[in-house]
């Protein structure tokens, strides 16, 4: 057994205070109502549908961010071009900017549409606001993932006759697998949490970000703590089998 050094024992310190710092808040949360409490929320129909319409919404975000998001991905893994940094600068932009202004933003862009086509005050913009403040982070890990998969892999499948589009799906893609699941739960817990760009965007109908914000503001902590403790109590449940899926289906090269 090694001997416990000074430098280890400040590295467990500290290491044991950031996890305090994380774990404290998020297990007063998760106990913070009792099950009695618990249960008559759930059976309240705008909690319900609130809480229906966040995981609609925030799947809804992680299909366009795997439809649009892994082709840039892929572009930026392996190609070079001039404009390359400049489009990496893009795709951070969501991450630095304060996600009120994120909100801000979007509703410049889509406030003039007429009648019938803005996503002003529809699911459709909360989807739309989900995925800007999210698809960078699917975008930088399906990157990460497509650069470190062999380039000679791919060579080899062209050499061979196979076209650019097969090689795509049945090399990169599946080599690349793990990442796109990380990015993928990244992304998709990114968006059932947003609130900042949503609450400018589409104050109603209400994802449960903006509910537990609209009761907590309106009656107070006691009445919006139970709607916080479900959809904590949900998301843990649903990120902890989206990781254990993740784990079971390691690719040859990893993340």
């Amino acid at each position: 057994m090694k001997p416990i050094t000074l430098w280890n024992a400040i590295l467990s310190a500290l290491s044991g205070i950031c996890l305090l710092v994380v774990l404290v808040p998020v297990l007063y949360l998760m106990f913070g109502s009792t099950p009695g409490t618990l249960w008559e929320t759930l059976k309240d129909p705008e909690v319900l549908e609130s809480l229906g319409l966040t995981f609609f919404c925030g799947f809804i975000a992680l299909l366009l961010g795997l439809l649009v998001g892994t082709p840039l991905a892929y572009l930026l893994a392996r190609s070079d071009f001039k404009a390359k940094q400049f489009i990496q600068g893009i795709v951070d932009v969501p991450i630095v900017i304060p996600h009120p202004v994120a909100g801000i933003a979007l509703l410049l862009v889509f406030a003039n549409w007429g009648p019938g086509l803005s996503p002003i005050g529809s699911w459709t913009g909360i989807v739309i606001a989900m995925f800007f403040v999210s698809v960078s982070l699917f975008i930088n890990a399906a990157q990460a993932g497509f650069q470190a998969v062999p380039r000679e892999m791919e060579w080899t499948s062209r050499s061979l006759g196979v076209g650019p589009v097969k090689t795509f799906f049945r090399v990169a893609l599946p080599l690349n697998r793990r990442n796109l699941l990380a990015g993928a739960i990244m992304m998709w817990a990114r968006s059932i949490s947003e609130f900042g760009s949503i609450v400018i965007l589409v104050y109603n109908p209400k994802v449960a970000s903006v509910l537990i914000y609209d009761r907590f503001s309106s009656f107070g902590l006691s009445y919006s703590l139970p709607v916080a403790v479900i959809l904590i109590w949900l998301s843990v449940i649903l990120f902890f089998f989206m990781r254990t899926l993740q784990t079971r289906n390691r690719p040859v090269v990893g993340y």
